[in-house]
C-alpha cells in the first residue's frame, strides 16, 4: 500500500475510533490488512499531526489536528474576551499584551493554529510575542486575528 493511501486510512481510522495508543491503532491497520512497524506507525503519527485528547470516558486518544480547530478557535476567543489587554505589530512581530499570569496560554493555542508566516511564540508573564517571517505577515496575522473579533475595538493599535 501506497504511503497517500496509508495516511488516508489512518485518518479515517482515527475519525471513526477512540484509538489510545500506538498499538491499538496497528491492530486495526492490521485488520484492514496493512502490517506496519512501530517505526512507521510513529512517523506517519508525526507526519499526520495527529495528538491525544480527552475522551468521552476521561482518557486519552489520538485527534487529528483540524478535527480540532473550532475547539481551539472558541478556547482562544474565550482567552482574548477574558485576558486580553492589547495587541500590536512591531516590526517581524505580534505583540499581545494580557493580564498577568495569561500569556503562556495564549502562546499555547496560538501555537496550535496555523497562521502563515508564523514561526513561533515566545511568552512570558503577561506578553506573547508571534514572531513572524516578515513584517508583511505580522500585520496580516494581525488583521486575521482582528477579523475573528479576537478582541475589542477599543484596544486596536
Amino acid at each position: 500500500m501506497k504511503k497517500e493511501m496509508r495516511l488516508r486510512l489512518i485518518r479515517k481510522l482515527v475519525s471513526q475510533h477512540e484509538i489510545t495508543n500506538q498499538e491499538d491503532l496497528r491492530h486495526l491497520l492490521y485488520q484492514q490488512g496493512l502490517n506496519v512497524t512501530q517505526a512507521t506507525l510513529s512517523r506517519d503519527i508525526h507526519e499526520l499531526k495527529l495528538f491525544k485528547v480527552r475522551s468521552k470516558d476521561g482518557g486519552f486518544k489520538y485527534s487529528i489536528f483540524n478535527d480540532q480547530i473550532p475547539i481551539i478557535t472558541e478556547k482562544l476567543q474565550h482567552k482574548m474576551k477574558d485576558d486580553f489587554v492589547s495587541m500590536e505589530v512591531i516590526n517581524h512581530f505580534v505583540i499581545i499584551k494580557t493580564l498577568p499570569g495569561n500569556a503562556n496560554s495564549f502562546g499555547a493555542l496560538l501555537d496550535s493554529i496555523d497562521l502563515e508566516g508564523k514561526i513561533g511564540t515566545i511568552c512570558g508573564d503577561d506578553v506573547c510575542m508571534i514572531i513572524c517571517r516578515t513584517p508583511i505577515q505580522a500585520n496580516k496575522i494581525k488583521q486575521q486575528l482582528e477579523a475573528l473579533n479576537f478582541h475589542s475595538e477599543v484596544n486596536k493599535k
